[in-house]
């Protein structure tokens, strides 16, 4: 009787339910992606009123709203639940196009955040200074150097705050005191201080 019991365990499931199974799928499916095909057309334009609202520049809120949709799709088996799937859609495509304005803003730098640029800055002075900031960072408290990069990589206070376990009063003293010492170290390595003068060769002198 084992044996049997055995034998039966191992015989392969008939064709029929392996073929109803994945018609089940494929119904489901299409169910979703007609459901998702309507709240993409109902919500498209209303989402992307709101997001030109805070972000002129329309091609960029377009490719926002094309992956948020997109990634929306994907996870429509779980939005479908949602009271207010468009609520999902605006905040992904948000972070989207902050993501994109920090990345441009990045691109478009010649220098480490608050230490103005050298004139006619070529390579060179950029990768110079980045690897400057980063030396200059780790003669920080380990805190505040944490807080400096997390907000340069585009965190806000409230969320630096959240993830680290502390106030966003706190965040902000921590991003007062970096910046404070960063410029001291800056203006120590010659680069120019606010009044715009240089101190050459890291040593201050005697005056």
């Amino acid at each position: 009787m084992i044996e049997i019991e055995g034998t039966a365990a191992l015989t392969p499931e008939p064709a029929g339910m392996s073929t109803l199974r994945q018609a089940d799928a494929a119904r489901l499916k299409a169910e979703h992606d007609q459901e998702f095909a309507a709240f993409a057309e109902d919500s498209y334009h209303t989402v992307e009123r709101i997001l030109r609202a805070e972000c002129p520049d329309r091609e960029v809120v377009e490719d926002a709203l094309n992956e948020a949709y997109l990634h929306g799709r994907v996870q429509w088996h779980k939005l479908r639940g949602y009271a207010k799937p468009i609520g999902w859609v605006i905040v992904t495509a948000r972070y989207k196009i902050r993501q994109d304005r920090h990345r441009r803003q990045r691109e478009a730098a010649v220098a480490p955040e608050d230490l103005p640029p050298t004139p006619q800055p070529d390579i060179a002075d950029v990768w110079e200074a980045q690897e400057a900031l980063r030396t200059w960072l780790h003669q920080l408290p380990a805190r505040q150097a944490e807080v400096f990069q997390m907000d340069r990589e585009g965190f806000s206070n409230l969320e630096i705050a959240r993830i680290l376990g502390l106030t966003e009063n706190s965040v902000r003293s921590y991003k007062v005191a970096a910046r404070r010492r960063l410029r001291e170290l800056a203006e120590e390595a010659g680069y120019p201080g606010p009044d715009g003068g240089r101190r050459q060769g890291g040593s201050r002198g005697s005056r």
